[in-house]
């Protein structure tokens, strides 16, 4: 039973507030997804992942092992993708992005602070960092069908994610 509150202690505010959205939009309540996507993506999320890479005190070994876990375990994943994608003879474009991008964010990071604490949500920054950069790069890249690099520059999550880094 002990087990079962403590699950619930976690998920339950994650859940809570995806009800309160979902009630929102229900019940007729305006929701402009353009703006809550482009405030989350350019300010929101980048102020987050910048300040929790600057408060994390984490052991720089495991920093290490961490971010090389991540970066390895990510490249896997777009491989087999990538893979199953060109047997499938399905579109990269149209699905090895989502297929690369998780939810390490809108989920993984409540549920690692209700679950661990702040120690928990400074690992969780770590793969999510990794994950941003990772998306917001390779990611937008195989959406726009190749083109300029630089492109990935003018994310301010890419940046907030490197300068945040600067100061672990």
């Amino acid at each position: 039973m002990n087990l079962i509150l403590t699950v619930l202690e976690i998920v339950a505010p994650v859940f809570l507030l995806a009800g309160v959205g979902y009630l929102w939009v229900r019940g007729g309540g305006e929701y402009r997804i353009e703006f809550v996507t482009r405030l989350s993506m350019t300010l929101a999320v980048p102020a987050l992942i910048f300040t929790a890479l600057m408060k994390t005190e984490i052991d720089p070994a495991a920093l290490t092992t961490l971010t090389l876990a991540a970066i390895v375990g990510y490249a896997i994943l777009t491989v087999l993708f990538w893979i199953a994608l060109r047997v499938l003879r399905l579109e990269m474009r149209t699905y090895l992005a989502p297929l690369i991008v998780g939810n390490t964010g809108n989920i993984g990071l409540p549920l690692a602070l209700f679950a661990f604490g702040e120690a928990g949500l400074g690992y969780a920054v770590i793969v999510f960092a990794v994950m941003a950069i990772w998306s917001f790069t390779f990611g937008v890249w195989v959406v726009a069908g190749g083109g300029s690099p630089i492109k990935a520059l003018r994310e301010p999550l890419v940046w907030a994610t490197l300068l945040g880094g600067l100061f672990l």
